[in-house]
């Protein structure tokens, strides 16, 4: 595979990995909002753990796509440029209050 088709698909596996963690919040909101309205949200966790594994499997594909780049400009002798920024490659973290605390 060439290096601006790999350059393509890391673009598109950092976007699948973004897609994945706005799944998991707004899960994580609605997993949160029958817990305290006392209702089931066994269902809705399920989804939330559908949707973990989702992100691991993106995170994977992201990482395999990104080694296959840098090997690619290694063995064509082209420079390193980063095609993404590096908060791309960064695993992102929210707490439970983003939104509440977003919103403030």
């Amino acid at each position: 595979m060439d290096r601006f088709a790999l350059e393509y698909n890391l673009r598109d596996a950092c976007a699948r990995v973004l897609a994945c963690q706005q799944a998991l919040v707004s899960q994580r909101v609605q997993v949160r909002e029958l817990e305290r309205s006392g209702l089931d949200a066994s269902v809705a966790r399920a989804l939330l753990d559908i949707y973990e594994d989702a992100k691991e499997m993106a995170l994977f594909n992201r990482d395999c796509v990104a080694k296959a780049l840098t090997l690619a400009q290694r063995e064509s002798g082209a420079t390193i440029v980063a095609s993404n920024d590096d908060a791309a490659h960064k695993e992102i973290f929210l707490d439970d209050d983003f939104f509440y605390r977003e919103a403030a």
